[in-house]
């Protein structure tokens, strides 16, 4: 059975407002390097600067009117999926605790209580130093989406970006941070990770009657991130060192909620060092306006999140195929849309040819 026009009215208005907003160029910092330099020589707190979302308002009252039919069910993921992207657009133009605090909540990005590691296993360096430069990941990567025919997308730098490499759905981008740099393992691992689980579930998500399923259903990102860590050990990348360090940065959410960023980076730096300390505390304090203060932006935590929740839900009977429709979450009706005749089914892609192969 098709769809009623007023669900593809809202889906269309959706599509258009998360594609015209950039909302990662106004989350990351844009002076990281010249913020690590002042935090080295003393400045309390690294003194982040961020581009200003003077659309900020406009996106609102864009989402605000798009009016999402809530007697359909797909209506009401449609009304979900908005309420969560007006949370963010709030976070990025209030750069308050508070702000980011309903984001994290609207959003249940809040891990349970987590025990951290004392340390860190080291990662797997049989396969070199970390020496591989961002512009051969680009073309790694490139190669990739032309393998799975993948056409319409592209890869280019983003020198904005908090991580190494970023998918952008809405834009069909693949960002890679051009000051990154990888292991030879690197090459695998991010093809799965990236390609496979972020890129593919957009590409099949793109083939449903509605735009949503590209871009994201709301409350979708722990098992988008937690599928996308386990297809790194599908093709054989250990995981030692990935389960502990998804913990540490779970409990490093919580405490930031309480701390600022100078206690939080001490507590980190007896764990991962000075560097590694840097790293999480960037990504967990970013996008506030004062990061010397409790708050945190929580995203980090849905990869310790979503590892265990799709392990746990492939082991009690989940169909990996079920994950490939979309950008879908563990918790969306899959089969029922498809008995409904709202959703097409999809098959997962070859790294998931032998099934699923949880951590030892």
């Amino acid at each position: 059975m098709g769809l009623p026009h007023p669900v593809h009215a809202a889906d269309e208005a959706l599509h258009r407002v998360v594609r015209r907003y950039r909302l990662a160029e106004h989350l990351n910092p844009v002076n990281l390097p010249e913020a690590r330099a002042a935090w080295g020589g003393g400045a309390d707190p690294p003194p982040f600067r961020y581009a200003p979302a003077h659309w900020a308002d406009d996106a609102l009252r864009e989402l605000d009117g798009i009016g999402a039919p809530e007697d359909h069910p797909l209506g009401v993921e449609l009304r979900d999926a908005a309420r969560e992207f007006s949370l963010m657009v709030r976070a990025v133009r209030d750069r308050t605790a508070a702000a980011f605090d309903a984001l994290a909540r609207g959003a249940d990005w809040y891990p349970a209580p987590v025990q951290p590691p004392d340390r860190v296993r080291p990662a797997d360096t049989s396969e070199g130093p970390v020496s591989i430069p961002a512009a051969q990941m680009v073309e790694v990567l490139r190669a990739a989406l032309e393998a799975r025919g993948f056409r319409g997308w592209s890869v280019r730098f983003d020198p904005v970006l908090a991580s190494r490499v970023l998918v952008d759905p809405p834009r069909q981008e693949v960002r890679v941070n051009p000051r990154a740099r990888f292991r030879e393992q690197d090459r695998a691992a991010l093809v799965a990770h990236e390609i496979d689980v972020h890129v593919t579930r957009a590409v099949c998500g793109a083939r449903q009657s509605l735009l949503l399923f590209r871009t994201g259903l709301g409350g979708a990102l722990a098992t988008e991130e937690g599928l996308a860590i386990h297809a790194e050990r599908q093709v054989g990348v250990s995981h030692d060192h990935v389960l502990d360090r998804q913990a540490l940065v779970a409990a490093a959410v919580l405490r930031a909620r309480d701390e600022g960023f100078a206690s939080l980076y001490a507590w980190l730096a007896d764990v991962l060092g000075p560097e590694g300390a840097w790293a999480v505390s960037v990504r967990v304090k970013r996008g506030l306006a004062r990061p010397e203060e409790p708050g945190c932006y929580a995203k980090d935590a849905v990869y310790h999140n979503g590892l265990h929740a799709v392990a746990d839900w492939l082991h009690g009977g989940g169909r990996l195929s079920d994950l490939y429709v979309g950008k879908v979450g563990l918790h969306h009706p899959v089969e029922e849309w498809v008995r409904e005749g709202w959703v097409r089914e999809s098959e997962a892609p070859a790294i998931w040819r032998d099934g699923f192969s949880p951590p030892g």
